[in-house]
């Protein structure tokens, strides 16, 4: 290739100079130059060639490793941003309702509200900037190409419901304090509806503390996330922040929890927005005020209600709502958490069982000792005649201690189910494996030595078939024995053609994995009978009935 570029090089600055373009065909004819140039590199050539598109995929795995890096310092950055910018707005909005709850007239009221709409709309503005840079950081870490692909319907729809969440806000226009007075208002209604749900922006707080975790900036973190297909996201990260900080990370959500609803409540009794009960010049005092608001949180969040203090409108009845099933899951959180810090380790329980266990025994023994030596005293009694109060007391204490040792028992077989007898469980299970591989290896053995015998008896069984195989040689003429089998062999006959021999050797034993012998064995020849012939008929052909055929010549020769 770098022959190609110097070439298209030389010709692009000749043909410049003498102003004059490549053609298609000159084009062509340089890369088919470069191509057999390449293809006559020798091997050390070609290697190196392979080296660089190697360091040419491991930089280019580089700058998407640099690109990511920049990508998410970016993302955190942003979403530091959109939460300074989302707390900063919530402050002017609680500073905005509280002057208009006391009808305070001052030139910063005026300022607040639009101060508090163009926090929203740099808000909003970073929502989408951050979803951009979030897709953009997916796009290199699945290896996309185009970070347009990533977008799908249900992100769009994420992002236009964040989008919505941060645009809350009340309308940035004066308004007069919302008392009794401005009721009847047709924009008091909608002015409390837009400010409460600005609290809903505290989901940043979540984010921007999920991308600041050692979990997220930890390059060692993100990879074994990555190897084991476990997606590190702002659920993991909480849920990994509250089991390593339980009492600390919930004791603070429940904190922010209680003062967002007494605010909440104190803001919706105190404006008296869409009021229950019939309309009164005052407001509700007992729900109106701080401190009784932190109240009727506190008992509402419990799950106590005594019903000393109750909201009088629609809005402190939704804060209440919402506050006591908050409270019913805050309260089963906190119980599993306060259970988990007294739990005791696995030492010290290991301790205290082995503790219970040599108390229990000791125990179970004492009463063992009594049981005898009461039931010896109520013999002894009722033997020499004694009265019957004294033997009463014997067998009472006798039948006393007797159940105080079934009691004990008892203790000692409910300590399987429990967690006391965990090392004696594990104890069992590794003796029990334990015996489990003896008896699997004296099966293995036992296979073994079977294995052995069924070889033992298949080597006899050759020796013994052997010594009874007799070797048959066959002289006769080969024009008319064609149909003898090719293990049955035919030599010249020397005594002529017509003239039939059998040559019956009984061979030496045949020794297991020994060469065959046979060949070089001398046969020994006789004259079979007619017996003999019609066995050999039988066994070449069983189908053909057996015939005497006449024999002619009776001569005996020793070799084949």
């Amino acid at each position: 290739m770098k022959f190609t570029a110097a070439t298209n090089q030389y010709d692009t600055v000749r043909r410049s100079q003498s102003r004059e373009e490549l053609t298609n065909g000159q084009m062509e004819k340089n890369l088919l130059t470069a191509i057999d140039f390449v293809a006559s590199l020798p091997m050390s050539q070609q290697n190196n060639i392979k080296k660089h598109d190697d360091q040419e995929t491991f930089a280019a795995m580089k700058d998407q490793l640099i690109q990511r890096k920049k990508l998410h310092y970016r993302c955190r950055h942003v979403t530091d941003s959109m939460c300074l910018i989302a707390v900063f707005g919530l402050v002017l909005m609680i500073i905005d309702t509280e002057m208009r709850l006391n009808e305070i007239e001052t030139i910063i009221i005026v300022i607040i509200r639009p101060l508090i709409g163009v926090s929203t709309a740099i808000l909003v503005g970073l929502v989408f900037y951050y979803h951009s840079l979030n897709m953009r950081l997916y796009a290199i870490n699945n290896h996309i190409a185009d970070w347009r692909v990533t977008i799908t319907i249900s992100t769009i729809a994420i992002i236009l419901f964040e989008a919505l969440v941060c645009a809350i806000h009340p309308f940035p226009y004066k308004n007069k304090g919302l008392s009794i007075f401005t009721l009847f208002n047709k924009s008091a209604w909608i002015q409390m509806f837009l400010t409460l749900p600005m609290f809903a922006r505290l989901y940043l707080v979540a984010r921007s503390v999920t991308l600041h975790s050692p979990l997220v900036n930890a390059a060692s973190s993100r990879t074994i996330g990555y190897l084991n297909r476990v997606p590190i996201t702002i659920s993991f990260i909480l849920r990994a922040l509250l089991q390593t900080y339980p009492a600390g990370s919930w004791t603070c959500v429940m904190v922010i929890t209680l003062l967002i609803a007494t605010w909440a409540l104190r803001a919706c009794e105190a404006a008296m927005w869409l009021p229950k009960i019939s309309v009164s010049p005052q407001p509700n005092d007992s729900t109106s005020t701080f401190s009784s608001a932190v109240w009727l949180t506190i008992v509402t969040f419990t799950t106590v209600g005594y019903g000393d203090v109750t909201p009088r409108t629609y809005c402190g009845q939704g804060v209440s709502t919402i506050t006591a099933f908050f409270g019913v899951f805050a309260s089963a959180v906190l119980i599993a958490v306060f259970t988990n810090k007294i739990a005791l380790n696995r030492s010290e329980q290991s301790v205290l069982d082995f503790v219970n266990q040599i108390n229990r025994a000791r125990a179970y023994r004492e009463k063992t000792v009594r049981i005898i030596q009461y039931s010896f005293r109520a013999w002894f009694l009722k033997r020499n005649g004694h009265r019957y109060r004294a033997t009463f007391n014997s067998l009472y204490r006798l039948h006393s201690a007797l159940e105080d040792s079934r009691e004990i028992k008892q203790e000692q077989r409910n300590a399987v189910n429990g967690t006391e007898s965990l090392l004696t469980m594990l104890n069992d299970v590794h003796d029990e494996q334990r015996n489990n591989d003896k008896s699997l290896t004296k099966l293995k053995n036992h296979i073994v030595h079977l294995e052995e015998k069924i070889n033992g008896l298949e080597n006899k069984l050759d020796v013994i078939f052997n010594q009874q195989q007799p070797i048959i040689n066959i002289n006769a003429n080969p024009t008319i024995n064609t149909n003898i089998p090719n293990s049955i062999y035919i030599p010249a006959n020397p005594m002529g053609s017509n003239a039939f021999q059998y040559g019956v050797a009984t061979p030496p034993m045949q020794q297991a994995n020994q060469p065959n012998n046979y060949n070089s064995y001398p046969q020994q020849m006789f004259m079979p009978n007619n017996e003999h012939m019609e066995n050999l008929r039988s066994m070449f052909n069983p189908f053909r009935p057996a015939t005497r055929r006449p024999v002619e010549n009776k001569s005996l020769w020793a070799n084949s």
